[in-house]
């Protein structure tokens, strides 16, 4: 059955299981959409961690969730993650349209300008164009 899962509770597992030695991979088919999102959002958490703990990534701090949103909404724009997009599928687009970000946990939602929106058949739309 279909349930919505709670990211919160999944990053604090992930967060601990860190602070024990332990690793964590993240994976999707082709390295580029949903990886995009979790890899930036880890990134900025790890960055923000750092900076306010003076230096240890894995520090319990007070997250500052609207910096950490911010950082990776900047990453997920100007960083690393569109490359691959544009190499893979030949546009520097993500590929979810509007209305699968709106169903996607906030942490994970992509900007809404760096959405690929998608015609029936699969094809990416370039343009004005209408999604459907």
């Amino acid at each position: 059955s279909a349930t919505k899962i709670e990211h919160g509770i999944l990053d604090e597992a992930a967060f601990a299981a860190a602070k024990l030695g332990g690793g964590s991979a993240i994976f999707c088919k082709s390295g580029k959409d949903r990886t995009a999102m979790q890899v930036t959002f880890k990134q900025s958490q790890f960055v923000n961690r750092f900076i306010k703990s003076g230096g240890d990534g894995f520090a319990e701090c007070d997250a500052d969730s609207d910096k950490i949103f911010s950082d990776a909404t900047t990453m997920r724009v100007y960083g690393t993650r569109l490359p691959i997009c544009d190499k893979n599928v030949g546009q520097s687009l993500y590929a979810f349209n509007s209305l699968q970000a709106r169903f996607m946990p906030d942490p994970l939602k992509p900007p809404p300008r760096a959405l690929a929106g998608f015609l029936k058949g699969g094809r990416v739309f370039t343009g004005g164009a209408i999604e459907s």
